[in-house]
């Protein structure tokens, strides 16, 4: 029972906890949670909303919370490393204006006003921030950016390596029974950006993350140096007698002098790498096939993406390793990684295949035309799009023999093909094509690269007729929560299916990756597309930020797209989400997400709002914006088609 106050005297005002449980929720972060922020991050959750005059008021480490009358809440505040505590307290208030003209009435009694106190302790875990060693003393702190894993090079290879010391030092790095004394430099001040911020952020990196005392060197590999698993050794010592002198003659403090001499008497220090080295192992290179159905080549270990969607049986020549991936050497110049656990080893004397393309054909047909490259083998291939009608196919381990190129003659899609050999290993096809690149696939039949390009859907300019999937993102994994504990995933379908409605209305055909909270894998949702041969795609998502990055100031809708074919779609729903919505523009991204990388038709990823912020959580929670919400997206898919070509 909780008492309110009136003129006449007390007021019962019954909020039992059968009706609301008077807590303060914290959706994120966890208890005990190791976050990434840098200097600042968020805390979001919720109390009791607010119920007739009275509400909470809230502060967390004595700074005050604005609090949504549904009760949620975001703040974001400064943190320190270390174990960090965050104090909740939230004070229950009467709103009403004339709450203080009453309590001063002459005729009621001057009673304190009411309040109750709810209070939560969470703790965190803030990682330290890579530091200026300190100077008073001569240390090596360690690895700066270790590689992932043990290295197996060959000759010809760079050995690249890093460490963090004590600044304004001499440093060299040696591995037993290769090199003594490999010199090292002292890199300029080095800021250490933060991923979340430069993307999802203003791009702000704070001065306290300049570090110096960053000492870098490299070793090339010769055809002599033959070690199994050797140990780098890192060396440091102090400043050289000239330097010191030439300090001392400009004015260098005392105390610092004093340092410098006691360092010279103590004399280097060395700490070994957590890295070890093997040279020219006799086992490189040899050939791996490619196990996995669709395998990824990377331009590093866990980096960007070289080439998508390589099938299996593919097979390259393994020359290096760095931890758990083999570096692979497509062509002369040109090299990949994949993972150790995606390919098979092959015997020894194996070599990858290596074919002499003498011809390559076109065959057209109703809604596509294929170009066919009859190979020795399964090369590695790679598809690049140059432009919306240029198209590459470089495909590795190929020299040309071309002789003749033939045209299925009734086809009208492409233009022209042609040729080239840009290095040894190194095939390409350019095909220029005479419409906007809609879409298109690449398989092996046999040894045989298929190239199938996708023609545009009939009446393309009309949304009526056309299969569009719809993909409401997350399930089982509930994806980003609000604030008040409103799942992505529910938000996601709820806005799925207000938009198969809108869609329906003008025509248009909608499959549903689900229809309910049934659990879909992430890879079956482009599968599902590809069975029902989709002429669009869109996933449908609600977004968050990494840790670190201010809410306030980062946040509205944005859609996403991988391949270039994709981004006119992308660009025409966000202008038009906007238009719908009133949400801020966060922006129009290339986003390397799964359900965007397959190449057979346009496909986006649209972030419709903020599911952290109250304001937005809540607005996701009406009927009324999921129609806005829907109506924007329709119309940006039918601006997209009516511009398709150019209108053409």
């Amino acid at each position: 029972m909780l008492a309110g106050m009136s003129a006449s005297g007390w007021l019962a005002f019954d909020v039992s906890a059968a009706e609301v449980k008077d807590e303060i929720v914290v959706i994120y972060p966890k208890p005990d949670q190791r976050i990434s922020a840098v200097d600042s991050t968020f805390i979001l959750g919720h109390v009791p909303p607010k119920r007739g005059d009275w509400s909470y008021r809230l502060q967390i480490n004595e700074q005050a919370v604005d609090v949504h009358p549904d009760g949620g809440f975001i703040a974001f505040l400064p943190i320190q490393p270390g174990a960090f505590k965050f104090q909740l307290d939230a004070f229950l208030e009467e709103k009403d204006r004339d709450y203080q003209s009453r309590i001063k009435s002459p005729f009621s009694p001057r009673l304190p006003p009411y309040s109750v106190r709810l209070s939560r302790e969470l703790t965190v875990f803030v990682p330290e921030p890579l530091l200026t060693v300190d100077a008073d003393t001569l240390v090596i702190a360690g690895d700066y950016k270790p590689p992932r894993g043990s290295l197996e090079l060959r000759a010809g290879d760079r050995l690249a390596v890093a460490f963090r010391g004590t600044p304004n030092c001499r440093a060299w790095f040696s591995i037993e029974g290769v090199a003594d004394s490999v010199p090292m430099s002292e890199t300029p001040p080095r800021l250490q950006p933060y991923w979340g911020e430069a993307v999802f952020g203003a791009g702000a990196v704070p001065d306290s993350l300049k570090i110096r005392g960053i000492y870098t060197g490299f070793y090339d590999v010769s055809d002599t140096a033959r070690i199994d698993t050797a140990q780098i050794l890192y060396h440091l010592a102090p400043p050289s007698r000239e330097t010191v002198l030439a300090e001392w003659l400009m004015h260098v403090s005392a105390l610092k002098l004093h340092r410098y001499l006691l360092w010279m008497q103590a004399g280097a220090v060395e700490k070994p790498s957590s890295c070890r080295v093997s040279f020219n192992n006799p086992s490189y290179p040899f050939t791996v096939r490619f196990a996995d159905s669709v395998q990824i080549v990377r331009h590093g270990p866990r980096k960007g993406y070289l080439s998508i969607f390589q099938p299996e049986g593919v097979e390259a020549l393994a020359v290096s390793a760095e931890g758990d991936w083999y570096r692979l050497q497509l062509s002369q110049t040109q090299f990949g990684w994949v993972a150790r656990r995606s390919v098979k080893a092959l015997a020894r004397g194996i070599l990858p295949p290596h074919s002499y393309l003498t011809s390559i054909r076109t065959h057209a047909a109703a809604d596509h035309v294929r170009v066919e490259f009859p190979l020795a083998g399964k090369h590695p291939f790679r598809v690049i799009e140059d432009n919306r009608r240029t198209i590459r196919v470089q495909l590795f381990g190929v020299t040309t023999d071309t002789d003749w190129i033939r045209y299925d003659f009734p086809d009208s899609l492409i233009d022209i093909a042609t040729w080239s050999q840009p290095e040894p290993g190194l095939y390409e096809l350019k095909i220029q094509l005479t419409s906007d690149i809609w879409g298109y696939d690449s398989y092996y039949a046999g040894n045989t690269l298929v190239f199938q390009l996708n023609r545009t859907p009939a009446d393309v300019t009309r949304i009526r007729g056309k299969t569009i999937v719809i993909d409401p993102g997350h399930s089982r994994d509930p994806g980003a929560i609000g604030p008040t504990g409103y799942t992505e995933a529910q938000a996601n379908l709820e806005l799925a299916l207000a938009l198969k409605k809108e869609l329906r209305r003008r025509g248009a055909k909608v499959i549903m990756t689900r229809h309910d909270d049934r659990h879909v894998d992430l890879y079956d949702r482009p599968a599902i597309a590809k069975v029902n041969e989709a002429d669009l795609f869109v996933s449908i998502h609600n977004n968050a930020l990494p840790d670190g990055v201010n809410p306030f100031a980062n946040n509205g809708s944005s859609t996403y797209y991988y391949h270039l074919h994709s981004m006119d779609l992308a660009r025409s729903i966000q202008g038009e989400l906007l238009k719908a919505t009133g949400l801020n523009d966060y922006g129009l991204f290339h986003g390397n997400f799964a359900v965007n990388r397959p190449t057979q038709y346009p496909a986006v990823l649209v972030e419709c709002a903020f599911m952290i912020l109250p304001e937005q959580e809540a607005l996701l929670q009406t009927g009324k914006f999921r129609k806005k919400v829907a109506k924007g997206i329709a119309k940006g898919i039918e601006h997209f088609l009516k511009e398709y070509n150019h209108g053409k």
